[in-house]
């Protein structure tokens, strides 16, 4: 259980990193992303887009080393929910737009995929290739997720056992 344990927080908290890591480069990218989103008032955008990359980096290096695993794993598992929902939001109103994700969206799985999958299909519309980008955003998260959930699982579990 401790191995399963281990392995997810390394893949949540590394995803998180790593993620983060390209937004602290070029966070005029992510304000212009989450601007997209057409969610969030203007004034709060950019200062979410120099605050969320360092929140992502703080909680996905306490995941890894340990430090407070159970909030970080629970604050992580909030991000990607509110995430979801954003996506999911998106999804729904068929806007275009880079969920911004991962900074450079070349090396975003699901831009990767939606791009070949336009190659192979070049008939399909603008709407439903960004649809399928977006659907793979949602369940990338939902994975995520559920890595972060069966980790939090597993290290209250791990705690109680050790209380006792």
């Amino acid at each position: 259980m401790r191995v399963l344990e281990w392995i997810c927080r390394l893949i949540v908290g590394g995803v998180f990193i790593y993620a983060a890591a390209s937004k602290i480069l070029v966070p005029c990218e992510l304000a212009k992303d989450m601007y997209l989103y057409h969610i969030a008032p203007g004034s709060l955008i950019n200062i979410g887009a120099i605050i969320l990359p360092y929140v992502e980096i703080i909680l996905g290096i306490c995941l890894i080393v340990g430090i407070v695993p159970r909030g970080s794993a629970l604050g992580l598992s909030l991000v990607l929910l509110f995430f979801i929902v954003l996506l999911s939001i998106n999804f729904v109103r068929g806007v275009d737009f880079e969920c911004g994700c991962f900074g450079d969206t070349k090396t975003d799985i699901c831009n990767i995929i939606s791009v070949k999958y336009q190659e192979s299909h070049p008939d399909i519309d603008r709407i439903t290739f960004v649809r399928i980008r977006t659907a793979c955003g949602i369940f990338r998260n939902i994975i995520l997720l559920g890595l972060s959930g069966l980790g939090l699982g597993l290290i209250i579990r791990r705690q109680s056992d050790n209380s006792r």
